[in-house]
């Protein structure tokens, strides 16, 4: 059904770390003010041709990519990610060995017949590399230089309602959630953004 909901702007970004051992995601921190948040699907598909004539289609899906604009350095995020590191002397940018996994939430409105809602977002599964830094030079005004960070979602396996084992469809395959997204008057909204979801398929 058609509707006439339009999306703008984003708030709140804030970031969990996930443990490496346990799996498990950490308390969600406050990253930074945003300017930007762009999403692009990895997704391919290749067409097999027989006897002159499209047979059937593979498909890749392979999660998403995107790119995350920051008004100001993150510093603390920097330094979880491993990219930043307090020295004797100052803060310091130092190779960056791993791709630290971690949740990424942000929030952003829509306007639906003449009404204003907040949506809360998890994206799941992140990995992301270093920022891009710009300094121009003031002239009549003064010049704002925003923050790049690139980002790469791989996503989290889809569990059973139990959350005790993978979810398998009809045809035995496994899913990846790379974003669970929720809307006033949909359970638990409230507290959305003080843990990181486990994504779980309906009873």
């Amino acid at each position: 059904m058609k509707t006439n909901e339009l999306q703008f702007s984003i708030k709140n970004v804030k970031y969990a770390v996930k443990d490496s051992v346990l799996g498990t995601y950490g308390n969600p921190e406050d990253l930074a003010f945003a300017e930007q948040l762009a999403l692009e699907a990895t997704f391919s598909s290749q067409q097999q041709y027989g006897d002159g004539q499209i047979i059937a289609t593979l498909s890749s899906d392979k999660g998403m990519t995107g790119t995350l604009t920051l008004v100001q350095l993150a510093n603390q995020y920097e330094i979880d990610m491993k990219r930043k590191m307090e020295i004797d002397g100052g803060l310091a940018d130092v190779t960056q060995l791993d791709d630290v996994e971690h949740a990424i939430y942000y929030e952003f409105e829509v306007v639906a017949n003449g009404s204003k809602k907040t949506i809360k977002a998890w994206l799941l599964n992140v990995t992301s590399g270093r920022p891009s830094e710009t300094l121009t030079q003031t002239k009549e005004n003064p010049t704002i230089n925003n923050i790049e960070i690139s980002l790469t979602i791989l996503g989290e396996t889809l569990k059973t309602n139990l959350g005790t084992a993978d979810y398998v469809d009809a045809n035995g395959n496994t899913l990846k959630v790379t974003k669970i997204v929720s809307k006033p008057g949909d359970a638990g909204y409230a507290t959305f953004g003080d843990a990181v979801p486990i994504p779980k398929a309906l009873a």
